[in-house]
C-alpha cells in the first residue's frame, strides 16, 4: 500500500512541500485560462436539452423535503465548518484561522470571474423562465450561468484536498453537494452547476499556482500538518 494511504501526517506534509515554491527559484506566473471556454455552454431555450432540464427541475421541486431545503439554506454560505463536519473533524473553523483566510481570499478573487461570466452569458434563472417553479430560497437577482455556489464548492474542496489528501473523497462530495443542491432549490439549471464545478476546479489550480498566494497556502499547511499530528492547529 502506498504510504500516503496510511500516514495522514506524511500526506499533509508532502502536499505542502509540493505546493510550495522552491526557496531558490523564482516561481513562474501562470497564464490565466479563457474562463468562458472553461465554463462552456448551456442548452438554448426550446431545445430538447433545455426541456429535459426543466423536467428535472420540476421533479426536484415536487420531491424535495424540508430537510433538503434546510440543507441548501446552510449551503448558501459555504464555509470551512461545513467541510470540517463532512470529514468528522472535532474542531471548528476557529481552530484554522490561516485556512479561513486562504479560502476567503480565493473566494474573493474568484468572484469577479464568475460575475463577468454571468453578465457575458446573461442566462435567465429557471424560475423567471417558468413561473410554475418556486425557488426554496429568496432569489438574488443575478444571472444563472455559471452557478457561483457550484464554483465555490469545488474551489473550496480542491484547495482543502491539497491540505488534507486523506479526506479527499469526503471533501469532494461536500464540495459537489453545495452545487448539486442548487437545482433542487429551484435556483439554477443543472448545466449551471456543471459549468460552475468545471470552473471551480480550473480556478483552484490557477489560483494556487499564483506566487502571491504561496504564503497563505503555507500558513494553512502548517495548521493541517499540526492537526494531523494530533496537536492544536494554533
Amino acid at each position: 500500500m502506498h504510504p500516503l494511504k496510511w500516514h495522514p501526517m506524511l500526506a499533509a506534509a508532502l502536499a505542502c512541500a509540493i505546493a510550495g515554491p522552491l526557496p531558490s527559484a523564482q516561481p513562474a506566473q501562470p497564464v490565466s485560462p479563457d474562463w468562458s471556454a472553461v465554463a462552456g455552454t448551456y442548452p438554448a431555450l426550446g431545445t430538447l436539452a433545455s426541456k429535459e432540464e426543466l423536467a428535472i427541475l420540476h421533479w426536484l421541486q415536487d420531491t424535495r423535503t424540508r430537510a433538503d431545503v434546510a440543507r441548501v439554506g446552510v449551503e448558501s454560505h459555504p464555509d470551512l465548518d461545513q467541510f470540517l463536519a463532512a470529514i468528522g473533524s472535532p474542531s471548528d473553523a476557529s481552530a484554522y484561522p490561516g485556512t479561513v483566510a486562504l479560502l476567503k481570499q480565493a473566494k474573493d478573487d474568484m468572484k469577479e470571474v464568475v460575475r463577468t461570466l454571468k453578465t457575458t452569458f446573461g442566462r435567465p434563472r429557471p424560475y423567471t423562465t417558468d413561473p410554475t417553479l418556486t425557488p426554496a430560497l429568496p432569489p438574488d437577482g443575478s444571472f444563472s450561468f455559471p452557478s457561483k455556489h457550484a464554483t465555490e464548492g469545488i474551489l473550496f474542496a480542491s484547495i482543502l484536498i491539497r491540505l488534507d489528501p486523506p479526506d479527499q473523497t469526503a471533501l469532494l462530495e461536500e464540495g459537489r453537494l453545495i452545487g448539486d443542491d442548487r437545482p433542487m432549490a429551484g435556483l439554477h439549471w443543472p448545466s449551471d452547476v456543471t459549468a460552475g464545478q468545471r470552473l471551480g476546479r480550473a480556478y483552484a489550480a490557477y489560483w494556487l499556482a499564483l506566487p502571491e498566494n504561496a504564503g497563505l497556502f503555507q500558513a494553512a499547511c502548517g495548521e493541517w500538518s499540526q492537526a494531523q499530528a494530533g496537536g492544536n492547529p494554533n
